[in-house]
């Protein structure tokens, strides 16, 4: 057996380094679903205590704390941070971790450029996982910004359960010495916390979702539900950990903020919200008016669907709603209706609809402001399903209005708070056809169409990126100025 596996090794060294790799990932695979299980048993009893999360930092985090100290390259991430900034560590640098399409994430991308506008370095760590490869088609986020490309082996299992395999991630964090790991989302959190205390650099975790409370594919009903109690167990203590370790913690508006904040200890920090706000400059593509290229009369009003379609986008109602609504063309654009599509069309024939519903391929994110060029109005709905989707603020919001667009958004509250701050559209009940369609008939009115137009403007002055994304830069810069002990 010794001299094959010797021949194997001496003559073929890529069958060699395939079976070493294979074994290594087993290895891993296994060590991650053991540790899943101990975690679930560790954190399936009384974790919950009123609306806190049973966990404080450390050493006073829940004794049973002690027992997830399997968990491999996140073993780092339980013990406390270094108190100091490693003097080694570059202030002017910044290394995101990312485990997301870099293509279709947006908000990667305008905070890279947000901190490289201002003179820092960022490094974006990221597993080709992107349509292109990002390897053979490389992305051009402009200076200062470089990306270290990961294989797709280093998103396995992390996306969905953040304590499971992150040592390739782990690994390529270390090569650098800078001021701060930005962890996107919690796939990344423990492995940021794990870099920033091996490298003596800080931790910054920007929640784009709030992974506890959001769901899960339930294979015996074939949809989305909330997550089961031992998964948001699971989730919460990683939250908790994370939330008590990371120097800052970003998320994406008020709702999830305050949320955040009452469920956590976090240590006298505060939960920083910025929200996803795009450019309003229009890309320079030209599209032509969908009006006109659909041949949609001139009593008719263009409805406007731009971004993903699917289960958990609850398209269904609107297109239902149409039959009570017949003046409204219902345009929708976005991916996976190769997959969807052919369910959309069949429901729109059987409310007498099919020749008012229009599905049209997916732009890129860049010009889907410029794409809803002959829209009048943009339409954003989501079941709710868990307190991630209730407490929505998608980036399509503010697209359509940077498009000059009004909405017509489901009743969720920060949802309602655009739309009714600034006067830009109605809300609906998400599930009823009917609710959707008195929101319609409202903003088929020209003169409150017109109204809500001019109101756009107003809510685009005060919704500016600029604004919103400087929050980002004056956060780093205090990080930047705590060049001592953590406060």
């Amino acid at each position: 057996m010794k001299a094959a596996k010797r021949l194997i090794r001496r003559f073929f060294p890529r069958i060699h380094a395939s079976l070493a790799e294979l074994k290594h990932r087993t290895r891993v695979l296994w060590h991650g679903l053991r540790t899943a299980r101990e975690i679930a048993q560790v954190w399936s009893g009384n974790t919950i205590v009123g609306p806190k999360l049973h966990c404080a930092t450390y050493p006073e985090l829940d004794p049973r704390i002690a027992d997830l100290g399997s968990l491999g390259v996140f073993e780092d991430a339980l013990r406390p941070p270094v108190p100091d900034l490693n003097p080694g560590c570059d202030p002017g640098h910044v290394v995101m971790l990312v485990v997301s399409a870099l293509r279709i994430d947006p908000r990667v991308e305008r905070e890279a450029r947000a901190l490289a506008d201002n003179g820092y370095r960022v490094t974006v760590i990221c597993p080709e996982i992107s349509s292109p490869p990002l390897l053979e088609q490389p992305i051009d986020w402009g200076a200062n910004i470089q990306f270290d490309i990961l294989g797709w082996q280093a998103a396995s299992f992390i996306n969905q359960y953040p304590w499971m395999h992150g040592e390739l991630m782990l690994e390529a964090a270390l090569k650098y010495k800078p001021l701060a790991f930005h962890c996107h989302d919690l796939s990344t959190a423990l492995i940021g916390l794990a870099a920033a205390r091996k490298a003596g650099a800080r931790c910054v975790c920007d929640f784009h979702e709030w992974y506890s409370e959001n769901v899960s594919w339930d294979a015996a009903k074939q949809e989305y539900v909330p997550h089961p109690d031992p998964v948001r167990t699971m989730y919460q203590a990683a939250e908790a950990l994370a939330m008590a370790r990371a120097d800052e913690v970003i998320t994406v508006c008020d709702s999830i903020a305050k949320e955040l904040e009452s469920a956590y200890p976090l240590g006298g920090k505060k939960v920083h919200v910025i929200r996803n706000v795009p450019s309003l400059v229009r890309s320079g593509t030209a599209f032509p008016s969908l009006r006109e290229s659909l041949q949609v009369k001139a009593d008719q009003l263009v409805l406007l669907w731009q971004g993903g379609t699917g289960p958990t986008r609850l398209l269904e109602p609107v297109i239902k709603s149409l039959a009570f609504a017949p003046n409204i063309v219902f345009v929708i654009r976005g991916p996976s209706l190769d997959m969807f599509g052919e369910g959309y069309r069949k429901l729109a024939e059987e409310a007498g609809v099919s020749d008012r519903l229009h599905l049209l391929p997916p732009v890129k994110s860049a010009d889907v402001v410029a794409a809803a060029v002959g829209a009048d109005v943009g339409i954003w709905t989501l079941p709710n399903l868990s307190k991630n989707f209730y407490y929505a603020l998608p980036n399509k919001i503010f697209e359509y209005l940077a498009a000059g667009l009004p909405l017509v958004c489901a009743n969720f509250p920060e949802a309602r708070s655009i739309v009714e701050t600034y006067g830009v559209g109605a809300t609906f009940d998400p599930y009823s056809p009917e609710s959707i369609a008195e929101a319609l008939v409202k903003l088929s009115d020209p003169e409150v169409r017109a109204g809500c137009a001019r109101n756009v403007g107003a809510a685009l002055t005060a919704l500016q990126a600029d604004q919103e994304w400087s929050k980002l830069v004056k956060l780093y810069e205090a990080l930047r100025l705590r060049v001592g002990p953590r406060q």
